[in-house]
């Protein structure tokens, strides 16, 4: 068995790799583009979203539970809707940086320690 002994180390840093988001921000006309295909607005930086489906709901709830620390429900939901772990991990560290800097933007206050939304739920068949 060959094994690649010439490999590059020189290219490896510290530094996190966001590959599963991109290694950019969007400008800001790439995520008014972005909100407007998937029917979210763009408000302070953020991603809102709206109430239209299940699968909008379901990501409301996940922000929910962040809020109210319920990491489990938010990773069960986030499972039901095919993010991957890495996926999943990413988006709990990113919506609790958002929620610890911009608490009123972000629902946080809102949500916290209060019984969740009515338009959030969601009904089966």
């Amino acid at each position: 068995m060959n094994y690649k002994k010439d490999y590059d180390w020189t290219d490896l840093t510290d530094e996190p790799v966001n590959e599963t988001f991109g290694k950019r921000p969007f400008t800001q006309e790439e995520a008014q583009s972005v909100a407007s295909r998937y029917g979210m607005t763009f408000k302070d930086n953020c991603f809102v979203l709206g109430t239209k489906c299940n699968n909008e709901k379901l990501l409301n709830q996940v922000n929910y539970w962040i809020a109210n620390d319920n990491l489990v429900k938010a990773r069960l939901i986030m499972k039901s809707l095919y993010f991957t772990n890495k996926m999943i991990k990413a988006y709990i560290n990113d919506e609790q940086s958002l929620q610890k800097e911009q608490p009123e933007t972000s629902g946080y206050n809102r949500f916290i320690n209060k019984p969740m939304p009515k338009e959030f739920e969601v009904r089966g068949h």
